[in-house]
């Protein structure tokens, strides 16, 4: 990975594809196999019952639910990744037909490859 943009970029790329599959390799391009992921929601799209998700595999199931809950749903970068030292965040939106644009915000931890290990997502108060 040139920087985190990129970075950012997959990992965006990777909760607007459709299938499991393409969720799945799109994570791969950005994210250790053992990335974990946390925001106040993910009980509720997971079988897991817990906040923090772990591995490739549990964030692609995710996606996965998140697109059977919310039909339709897309994510978009709003504001450029700001990051340093393995840290970085950004404002992302979210897409949801018949609704005004949401935002919520992003905080990951990345290594030295620029691959992310964590995620803590913020997500808007009407989702």
């Amino acid at each position: 990975m040139i920087n985190m943009k990129e970075t950012i970029n997959h990992y965006l790329a990777a909760w607007n594809e459709k299938t499991a599959t393409a969720v799945k390799a799109a994570f791969q391009k950005c994210c250790t196999p053992d990335v974990t992921y946390t925001d106040r929601n993910a009980p509720t799209y997971t079988e897991e019952g817990g906040f923090v998700i772990k591995g490739i595999d549990l964030l692609t199931a995710l996606v996965m639910g998140s697109h059977a809950k919310v039909p339709g749903r897309a994510f978009s970068l709003l504001t450029m990744p700001q990051y340093f030292d393995g840290h970085c965040h950004y404002s992302w939106g979210l897409h949801i037909p018949g609704q005004d644009e949401k935002a919520g915000w992003d905080y990951i931890v990345y290594n030295e490859q620029n691959l992310i290990t964590r995620i803590v997502g913020f997500l808007p108060e009407q989702v």
